[in-house]
């Protein structure tokens, strides 16, 4: 198995040594669930948080903060998200990785399921990466590559940008009888809408290896916080019905003088993303 480790579990990132795409069993999947920070004091409690050392038996071991730069890409038609597919560069602490990931059939809004593909910017990588979508039925030209310009080489492709963001990560290692069995990270997250500006707080929950603990931990977290933490969708489907609703001029007047999101924020992108959804976590 290939692939570098940036905050995803190594089990969890699915690679073939043929180069050719893989239908990867069960334990090969990215598992989470996010719970969003629905509070005027979102930022204290984040920051409560961060300063946890433990939650219940569980204990908590602090990596460096992680800075992240997202960019996600479709085709003009659309055809990535009409699969349930993402490509995403991320630049993290200054390491380009380039990202592929399918939402799994059984995915539920609790528990985020999704095979995914990570690894470092290259020539190897996005000759993967164009094989795997090939492979689903969405056509892909290989026009060039430049080692220091992933963006224009994905644009010569015929992709466009789709989204754009930027987290502030503080990740804890969640430790049960000594051993990991999660990873929790904290973010700070801003999506930005040409010269709009948006700030989401959350926590995510992430399975390293074995899946158990997530919903005990959560549950433990959100008696902790009730009624902050709310079970939420992920980030792509968030700046998504965030775009929706600033283009209907339907958001602005529900953000705070600051650009973040209120209560009464979240609760519009949650009607509005269950009414066209049915409240799935569809990518």
């Amino acid at each position: 198995m290939v692939g570098d480790y940036y905050g995803c579990p190594q089990s969890l990132i699915v690679s073939g040594d043929n180069g050719r795409p893989m239908k990867p069993p069960s334990a090969l999947r990215e598992e989470e669930i996010v719970l969003v920070i629905c509070s005027p004091r979102a930022q204290q409690i984040a920051n409560a948080m961060a300063r946890m050392k433990s939650v219940g038996h569980y204990r908590l071991a602090s990596v460096p903060p992680q800075f992240i730069r997202d960019v996600y890409f479709d085709t003009p038609t659309g055809a990535l998200r009409s699969r349930r597919i993402s490509l995403r560069l991320r630049i993290v602490n200054e390491k380009r990785l380039l990202t592929f990931k399918e939402a799994l059939a059984h995915e539920t809004r609790r528990v985020h399921a999704r095979v995914e593909i990570e690894q470092r910017w290259s020539r190897a990588t996005w000759a993967r990466m164009m094989r795997e979508l090939q492979a689903r039925g969405i056509a892909i030209e290989n026009r060039m590559y430049l080692p220091n310009d992933p963006l224009r080489t994905l644009a010569s492709a015929g992709l466009q940008i789709i989204q754009q963001r930027v987290t502030r990560r503080r990740v804890r290692r969640v430790l049960q009888n000594r051993r990991v069995c999660a990873e929790l990270v904290i973010d700070t997250t801003t999506f930005f809408f040409g010269k709009q500006a948006v700030h989401l707080r959350e926590v995510e929950i992430e399975a390293q290896g074995v899946p158990t603990c997530l919903d005990d931990l959560a549950q433990r977290l959100q008696a902790m916080f009730a009624p902050a933490l709310q079970p939420w969708y992920g980030k792509l489907v968030t700046g998504r019905t965030i775009e929706a609703l600033l283009q209907r001029g339907e958001l602005q007047h529900l953000l705070d003088e600051q650009h973040n999101l209120t209560p009464a924020a979240l609760a519009r992108i949650k009607r509005e993303w269950e009414q066209m959804n049915g409240g799935t976590n569809v990518l």
